[in-house]
């Protein structure tokens, strides 16, 4: 199995170095540095840094978008940042959320994000490419074809379909249940039949959150263990979601979109366990998320559940308000990742 961590750095760049080091130390295989510079340090100052500051781990950004960042300056970056560290570099991207929504702006279209991924990977690999009427070219001093690999954050159907057949990777935010998994496979399976391409080419990560308690019980009263926000981004449709539930679930995220709100409430996801249970929905989407609670050993046991279940790449959200992200990564990397390795 393989981990990632999406740590939401909205601390100091010297502090969230230390996050960083503990879980590249770790064996962390991919470190995810977030994008959103109404909340967050710039992306491409912290992404340097974290290339710097460690040594194995496989660098992300987690994710941009097309909307804030033009494909020229995106395609620079990355191409910098290899020559700093070979073949560990990675580009994650979406649609946007709060990056784009944060400074008032809407997200892109699945079609945009398509051509924004060819118009990245073309001028790495010194193509000329048409973007949005333009037709740009790096003229680089020096500049070699580079592949870097592309993964698509997707929480819906449409960007799930065009990932599965243009980028290298998908990082799936979908939730648990075992029809909602079902749909997903099914939805890469045909999308890549369409282009005559293998499902088994694309690198597949789970998205999730590791909710640490005395008990499983203990946890569960203290975050859903699910990201409800990408239910309610843009529709609702083709998500799997009961028509009885669309209501109730648009109001547990009505403050979602707000950097306020959903990012700064320092007892917002316990806040959200007792939305949910007032709303008659949180029976669920306890049924949507993977049951990482508890303890180390009752998260690693349950890891080791899906891996065997053929779910082995795991990208972990760490990033709440008034957590110890620190002290949350160590729990990550020192004490469960061991006992799942151990255990496969």
């Amino acid at each position: 199995m393989r981990f990632a961590i999406n740590l939401l750095h909205d601390g100091t760049v010297p502090e969230v170095s230390e996050c960083w080091q503990v879980a590249d130390r770790c064996g962390v295989d991919v470190i995810a540095v977030a994008d959103s510079p109404a909340l967050l340090r710039e992306l491409w100052v912290t992404t340097t840094m974290c290339t710097s500051d460690t040594d194995s781990a496989l660098i992300m950004t987690g994710v941009t978008n097309p909307v804030t960042r033009d494909p020229t300056v995106t395609a620079s970056a990355l191409y910098a940042l290899h020559e700093m560290a070979p073949n560990r570099i990675a580009l994650g991207i979406s649609t946007g959320d709060s990056a784009a929504w944060g400074v008032g702006l809407a997200p892109a279209s699945v079609n945009k994000l398509r051509s924004y991924i060819l118009a990245v990977r073309g001028l790495l690999a010194g193509e000329e490419v048409e973007y949005d009427g333009r037709r740009l070219r790096a003229h680089w001093k020096g500049h070699e074809t580079v592949s870097i690999p592309i993964y698509v954050a997707c929480s819906g159907p449409k960007a799930l379909r065009m990932a599965a057949q243009h980028a290298d990777g998908l990082i799936l935010s979908f939730g648990f249940s075992p029809d909602v998994m079902d749909y997903v496979t099914s939805q890469i399976a045909d999308s890549c039949a369409e282009v005559g391409r293998s499902p088994g080419e694309l690198d597949l990560w789970w998205n999730s959150e590791v909710v640490f308690g005395d008990t499983i019980e203990q946890a569960r009263e203290r975050n859903l263990g699910v990201y409800t926000g990408w239910m309610t981004m843009g529709s609702l449709d083709g998500k799997l979601i009961p028509s009885k539930h669309r209501e109730a679930l648009l109001q547990l995220n009505g403050d979602t979109y707000d950097i306020g709100g959903g990012y700064q409430q320092e007892n917002r996801t316990a806040m959200l366990v007792g939305r949910a249970k007032e709303l008659g929905i949180y029976d669920w989407l306890s049924t949507m998320s993977p049951g990482l609670f508890g303890t180390p050993d009752d998260i690693a046991a349950r890891l080791i559940e899906h891996g065997q279940a053929g779910r082995e790449n795991w990208m972990f959200y760490v990033g709440h308000a008034g957590e110890n992200r620190l002290e949350h990564i160590r729990l990550i990397g020192e004490e469960v990742l061991p006992r799942v390795r151990k255990g496969m």
